[in-house]
This record gives structure tokens, sequence and C-alpha cells, in this order.
């Protein structure tokens, strides 16, 4: 399920890197507007990144991720309806926080999850699986964007893997913590 949600993620982080100017501008956005949209993206990030990390300390990690997730879906899928360009920065803002930013939050979350001794490892193969959704995110919206597809579901292909990482999470072992306690009672 891990491996899932890094895919989904991933997806979703270069999806937006990959299209978001040019679907932006196919919105009828200027390309400088649509060129700030991306750096808006990134500039969610940071603060999706410190401000996940800060509730994951506080709350239960998997369900932050979770949230943040759900987040995506929603935000995602809400650039594809008109609204005032200042609404619009701040929803690409959240997109930001909750796809770049989660990714990051996802690699703590894999320290937790797997086992010491195999720690490395399986956030290495969670990290490369999920590097095959990076890969085939801007190949695969590229196709969507050559059928001419209205904006909206273009950003409903983008925001559904948001759907399935939130599902992933949940679903997630939940006797992860016992593997922990064992660990800390054989340490």
């Amino acid at each position: 399920m891990l491996w899932i949600a890094f895919f989904m993620c991933l997806f979703m982080v270069y999806a937006l890197s990959s299209w978001l100017a040019k679907l932006m501008a196919s919105a009828g956005y200027t390309l400088g507007s649509a060129l700030t949209f991306v750096l808006v993206l990134n500039l969610g990030a940071m603060i999706g990144a410190i401000g996940g990390g800060w509730l994951a300390d506080r709350f239960n990690i998997k369900h932050v991720l979770a949230c943040m997730y759900a987040l995506a879906a929603v935000s995602i899928t809400l650039l594809g309806f008109k609204m005032p360009t200042p609404v619009l920065f701040f929803v690409v803002g959240l997109a930001g926080a909750s796809t770049i930013g989660t990714q990051i939050l996802t690699y703590a979350y894999a320290g937790q999850f797997y086992p010491l001794a195999i720690r490395s490892t399986g956030i290495g193969w969670a990290s490369g699986f999920g590097r095959s959704g990076a890969i085939l995110a801007p190949i695969i919206i590229g196709i969507l964007m050559e059928m001419a597809l209205p904006l909206k579901l273009n950003f409903v292909a983008i925001a559904a893997p948001a759907v399935i990482a939130t599902i992933a999470v949940l679903f997630m072992d939940k006797n992860r913590q016992s593997v922990a306690a064992v660990e800390q009672a054989t340490a």
C-alpha cells in the first residue's frame, strides 16, 4: 500500500510540474501567469512539507497523510474551474502543499513503516516504484492533452491518484505499531 501511495503521489507531482503551465495557458491565462502558477505550486510545497511535518508530530502521521491526499484530490479538481486569480493562486498553493509537500511527508512515514533491519531497502524500493508514476505522468497527461479533453477532465485525471493514495494510506497495516514495539523490546 505504501508503494501505491508513492506511485500516486509522484504521478501527481510530475503531472503538475510538467503540465500545469500548459493547462493554465489553455484555460486562457497568459504565459506569464501560467508560469507563476508553477512558482506558487512550489511555494505551496515548502509550506506543505513544513506544515505537514508539524501536524505529523502532533497527530498520527497516517491520518495526516490521508487528509493531505484528500486535500490534493479536492484542490487539483478545483483547478479545472474558473475562479478569480487570487483564489486560483491559493488553490494552486494548496495543490503544491498536498502533493509535493505530502511526498516529503510520505518519505518520513516510510521511515516509520519499515522495521529497522529493512528500513533503507524498503524506502528505496517504495521510492523506486514511485518513480514509475513520475515517469508515466507526463506521458499520460500529454496523451490526454492531445485528445483535447475539457480542462476539468485533465485536472480530474491528475486528481484521481490522490483518491487512490488516500485509500492506500488508510488501508495500511495497523500492526506496524506492534513491529516497532518488538524492535524496542529486543534492542
